[in-house]
């Protein structure tokens, strides 16, 4: 499947959830259980630091929950999220409206961006199966990496799972983990089943390192 075919799926998937559910509800964006949203944002921010200096690319925001946390969190810093849906975007931008220059209808992989961000996260982008393949995983998290000054930190769902779903696209920890590592940075947390058949990848991107 191309890459146009995947966009059109993912429009198409998200757009019904917006219309059944509400553009600002967790069930729009696939996330039907609120505290396991919750604690992955947990997972994310973790590994983030709060101050003011920060910046934070929020990939595939959808309503923007994760902003909302942020701001519970006590982060200081910049967020900006993307997203292509329109439908998403306009409603963030209707919930945060003192930040809605923050919300852009924006895809990473066709559109030019001349910005860099110190933290670039994806919760939930890789879980729904928009036709999508190995080839175009690893595209997307290279860009990630390109558009990332200190980390990049994405969750998925894990292939070491007794179960699977048609709808659901699973990503195996250890592959994605060595391609990483051979061509993106050889410095990566994984963290495997914090959330049950979940996990997360936080990639390092400066990785100096001097004895003392």
């Amino acid at each position: 499947m191309n890459y146009n075919d995947i966009n059109n799926n993912a429009l198409e998937i998200y757009d019904a959830s917006i219309k059944e559910f509400g553009a600002n509800t967790f069930d729009a964006v696939h996330w039907g259980n609120k505290q396991k949203a919750l604690y992955r944002y947990k997972l994310i921010h973790y590994h983030m630091n709060n101050d003011s200096a920060s910046t934070v690319l929020d990939v595939g925001c959808g309503n923007g929950e994760f902003l909302n946390f942020l701001n519970f969190s006590g982060f200081k810093g910049s967020y900006t999220g993307y997203d292509i849906n329109e439908g998403f975007i306009n409603s963030s931008k209707q919930t945060y409206s003192n930040l809605k220059d923050s919300f852009h209808v924006n895809d990473i992989l066709d559109d030019k961006i001349n910005n860099t961000y110190d933290y670039v996260i994806v919760s939930g982008l890789f879980n729904t199966n928009y036709g999508q393949d190995t080839q175009w995983v690893h595209t997307f998290i290279k860009r990630l990496y390109e558009l990332a000054n200190k980390k990049v930190i994405f969750n998925a769902i894990s292939t070491y799972t007794n179960f699977k779903d048609d709808r659901m696209y699973y990503i195996n920890p250890f592959e994605i983990s060595e391609f990483i590592i051979k061509n993106l940075s050889d410095e990566i947390i994984l963290e495997h089943g914090q959330v049950p058949y979940n996990f997360q990848i936080t990639i390092v991107k400066d990785t100096k390192w001097e004895s003392i």
